[in-house]
């Protein structure tokens, strides 16, 4: 009588190959595993983390440095236009240039997430401790206006990281303690982001 070939079962060597395969589609973000469109905007705290956003959320990332809330307001129509499906995710990391100049009007954030209520999920960073600087009240209004607009979340995973990174040794900040310095610091705020998706979305 003939042996039996040795070797994994063929019904068991389709179950490994399917799932070695789902893990690369996964890792890939093909099929029904692609991560939703995202856009994140933001000012120069984000836009030096723009490479690890991206690859990390697989955001498209709108970031200039000194971005206001006033400043982003009337190009966030563009900045919708240039993605190629709209937005199911939006990450927004504004208010440090607010801050740092006491220009914070209460009217500035709304004026952008009033362009941002057909998005179904709409997540805002707040800010951490910045020297000399109230952000209490930035972080407050932000809270407040989250109970106005159904489709938005405050997310303190950012400041937190940041503000309890300065209680050590601040390593992760420039020295003007406010910029993301080098490399884990930018992860730092990629995985803030994706994090906050993830809780919110």
């Amino acid at each position: 009588m003939a042996k039996r070939p040795s070797g994994l079962p063929p019904v068991l060597i389709l179950v490994v190959v399917a799932a070695a395969t789902a893990v690369i589609l996964v890792v890939a973000g093909i099929g029904p595993w692609e991560r939703p469109p995202t856009l994140v905007i933001g000012d120069s705290v984000t836009n030096l983390s723009r490479d690890e956003i991206e690859d990390t959320t697989g955001a498209l990332v709108n970031a200039k440095n000194g971005y206001t809330w006033s400043a982003m307001a009337p190009k966030v129509r563009g900045v919708l236009d240039l993605v190629e499906e709209p937005p199911e995710r939006v990450g927004v990391l504004l208010g440090y240039n607010d801050v740092l100049n006491g220009e914070l009007d209460q009217a500035d954030p709304p004026a952008v997430l009033d362009q941002l209520t057909d998005v179904d999920c709409v997540v805002v960073l707040e800010l951490p401790k910045i020297w000399a600087r109230d952000v209490d009240a930035h972080n407050e209004l932000l809270r407040e206006l989250s109970v106005t607009y159904p489709n938005v979340s405050v997310d303190d995973g950012w400041a937190t990281r940041i503000n309890e990174n300065l209680a050590d040794d601040a390593s992760l900040l420039q020295k003007d303690l406010v910029h993301p310095d080098g490399a884990r610091a930018h992860q730092a705020l990629a995985d803030a982001y994706q994090r906050a998706f993830e809780r919110h979305c």
